[in-house]
């Protein structure tokens, strides 16, 4: 997994790591990421950091969600210098997705993910990540979610 340096197309390797409360607290303090992160301590949140940066570049919580056989992506989260035209390193989210489609294979969900989109982004979920619309949240699953993992996960190039 990597991320892009916008500016040089320099391609950093990239890891997800579990975060835990303490972790959560102090990127809270960073004010380097939208939303209160707090929030998300009784689910499991993850950052995405790259070789020689140390803080996250970008943030992603996930639920459980077996009565619906799938995982939710309650947030996801780049850091605030990668967001928009201006963003430092391109593939964060593609990276947080591909790992939260993993981790449904490995808890045999077929790779079925779910997430509800703020409205100025659904457009791009699917038309950058391939999720499909079902009204109430956009999904991904089986071939897509496939596709999601060897594009950002599993690409070593």
């Amino acid at each position: 997994m990597y991320v892009i340096h916008a500016e040089t197309g320099q391609k950093l390797q990239a890891t997800i790591s579990k975060l835990d409360a303490k972790e959560i607290a102090q990127i809270n303090k960073t004010k380097r990421f939208d939303f209160n992160w707090n929030k998300e301590k009784s689910y499991e949140v993850y950052k995405l950091t790259a070789a020689g940066i140390d803080e996250p570049l970008g943030l992603i919580s996930l639920a459980d969600r077996p009565d619906d056989i799938a995982i939710e992506i309650r947030l996801l989260a780049s850091s605030l210098e990668n967001v928009g035209d201006k963003k430092q390193y391109q593939r964060i989210a593609g990276c947080m997705i591909a790992f939260a489609c993993r981790q449904s294979f490995k808890a045999q969900y077929g790779g079925y993910v779910c997430l509800k989109p703020k409205t100025d982004l659904k457009d791009h979920y699917r038309d950058i990540y391939g999720f499909e619309s079902t009204k109430l949240f956009l999904v991904t699953d089986g071939a897509n979610s496939l596709s999601l993992i060897k594009k950002y996960y599993e690409d070593q190039e």
